[in-house]
């Protein structure tokens, strides 16, 4: 039976002295696995307290409730102050998030969105880290608030030292003849070839809402808009279209749709959702549904509601 010196004095040589389990043990002439038992022993007891500094300013634990609700890789809660932050909140954490993990002379796949915009101005320079960076839709007929898809492609990757793939076209053509024929260009042959080596993928994920630039744009018409809202579509990444369960919504405008599709085409590729605010809640949770993610970086109130369904 253990006393209570005893419990105290082999918490003050582990965590006072920094000596090692096996180093009490040979001490005190006994085993270190009741030496293992004992600090546990200790801290069940309450003779020893763990505090770990500044643990209430992060969100390990609603971190970790959401990637097992949802089965996802990882998932990183941002703190914002309020709605008119939240992109550039995400966006900077996304940025470090890339820095740490993207692999040298790997593949990047970008879709489009505001939050991309402020990623490709948050990351830090390091150009040899060599990643090739590559656009993975049309746009270049869509006025963007902030940059096009080709630039914030061409920015990423002279940040990140390495090629910059992108091509020109409108996100949805015409007609299905016209997009068909530009696909074969070889240019854009090469383009999607060398999406397949993607093995990382940011994907923002956009909501169907009467302010949004779908809506604003006159590069999509009402026809395409009243299409989508009768598809019951809630959200998309790279106009690649879904309902609120998470189903794929297949409609005729997606035939015409230029660039790779996430939604079916995921292959080993890590897919990072970055979104947030409550605009985008329903769309976030679609995506959530589908298992169209693997990591999600979204805000801390768009975590707690997704944590309380």
């Amino acid at each position: 039976m253990e006393d209570l010196k005893e419990l105290i004095k082999i918490s003050y040589m582990y965590y006072k002295k920094n000596m090692t389990q096996g180093e009490i043990a040979e001490k005190l002439k006994t085993s270190r696995q009741r030496v293992n038992r004992l600090l546990k022993k200790a801290i069940d007891e309450n003779i020893v307290s763990i505090q770990i500094a500044s643990l209430e300013n992060y969100n390990f634990e609603l971190e970790e409730k959401l990637e097992d609700k949802f089965s996802l890789d990882q998932v990183l809660v941002v703190n914002s102050i309020d709605e008119s932050t939240i992109i550039n909140d995400i966006a900077s954490v996304a940025a470090e998030y890339l820095s740490k993990n993207l692999e040298k002379n790997s593949f990047l796949g970008l879709t489009q969105g505001r939050t991309l915009s402020k990623i490709s101005e948050h990351i830090e320079e390091n150009k040899g880290l060599g990643v090739n960076v590559v656009q993975l839709l049309g746009g270049s007929n869509i006025i963007y608030t902030d940059q096009q898809p080709d630039q914030i492609t061409r920015a990423l990757g002279n940040k990140l030292g390495g090629e910059s793939f992108v091509f020109f076209a409108p996100a949805i053509f015409e007609d299905k003849e016209l997009k068909d024929a530009f696909c074969k260009d070889i240019n854009m042959v090469s383009t999607m070839e060398t999406i397949d080596k993607c093995t990382t993928i940011i994907a923002g994920i956009g909501e169907i809402k009467e302010d949004t630039l779908l809506f604003n744009s006159k590069a999509f018409n009402d026809e395409y808009v009243s299409t989508l809202l009768k598809s019951g579509c809630v959200g998309d990444i790279g106009f690649r279209w879904f309902d609120k369960d998470g189903n794929i919504v297949d409609h005729k405008y997606d035939s015409r749709t230029v660039g790779y599709n996430v939604l079916i085409n995921k292959n080993k590729a890590k897919i990072i959702g970055v979104a947030g605010g409550n605009r985008k809640f329903e769309a976030i949770l679609a995506a959530l549904r589908g298992g169209f993610l693997d990591v999600l970086i979204t805000d801390n109130i768009t975590a707690e509601k997704l944590n309380n369904l």
